[in-house]
């Protein structure tokens, strides 16, 4: 299909888009995983392993990150992390 769209100039620049905003995506979806495996890490070295740490630490990464970073560093619980 690209090969089919690259042959007209309207068609490149459609597939030039479609590659751009995929790059984005990209980039979002990695920057999401950073900050939960950032997350995930600090949980760990702060607690150790415990049962819900993978939701946790999504559920902390995407609510407020830097806030949440603060917190823990700060000596929050991980019942005031949880609620």
């Amino acid at each position: 299909m690209n090969d089919v769209l690259e042959q007209t100039e309207s068609g490149r620049e459609i597939a030039r888009r479609n590659r751009e905003q995929g790059l984005e995506q990209g980039r979002e979806q990695g920057r999401e995983l950073g900050h939960t495996d950032g997350m995930r890490a600090l949980l760990r070295a702060r607690f150790g392993d415990f049962a819900d740490l993978d939701e946790l630490s999504r559920r902390l990464a995407d609510l407020d990150h830097n806030g949440n970073i603060a917190r823990i560093v700060a000596g929050a619980s991980l019942a005031e992390l949880r609620s």
